[in-house]
């Protein structure tokens, strides 16, 4: 891990904030930095993260002239794929992709509770509901279904 990298992640976690990803374009230009909370994070301390990172002197001295920081949530079309990122989606439509042999993929169904072990996904297939447990060794992904 760069020593920017570390800064940005301090800074974060100061903030309350976990990094979901630190994109550093090789050629120069711009810092893309993605972070979260459990709940979701709010503009305001996105804003703050990112005046701290800017006036932080590691990056003004070696990084701000040649770099332009972008911080950012993850967005509504993330890929879920930690557990923390379950948690916070609990109660919308999903659409699981996983390596379930029994079940065809994707799934599409209701969040209904996850831990750090599975998710709870109800599902109805003709006309028959029911909740799958569905362990996270078994997830590749998934998506939040948005209804417009």
């Amino acid at each position: 891990m760069s020593e920017l990298q570390k800064l940005i992640r301090d800074i974060a976690e100061q903030h309350g904030a976990v990094i979901e990803d630190i994109g550093i374009s090789d050629a120069g230009g711009k810092i893309k930095v993605v972070c979260d909370t459990e709940e979701g994070i709010s503009s305001e301390k996105l804003n703050g993260i990112s005046k701290a990172i800017l006036n932080d002197p590691l990056y003004d001295g070696k990084y701000a002239e040649w770099y332009r920081l972008e911080v950012s949530s993850p967005g509504i079309d993330a890929p879920l794929t930690l557990p923390r990122h379950f948690r916070k989606n609990t109660g919308r439509e999903l659409e699981v992709y996983h390596t379930l042999e029994e079940h065809n993929s994707p799934l599409k169904g209701l969040l209904r509770n996850s831990d750090d072990a599975a998710i709870e996904l109800a599902v109805t297939k003709k006309k028959n509901n029911r909740t799958l447990r569905i362990p996270f060794d078994k997830i590749e992904y998934a998506k939040i279904i948005l209804k417009w």
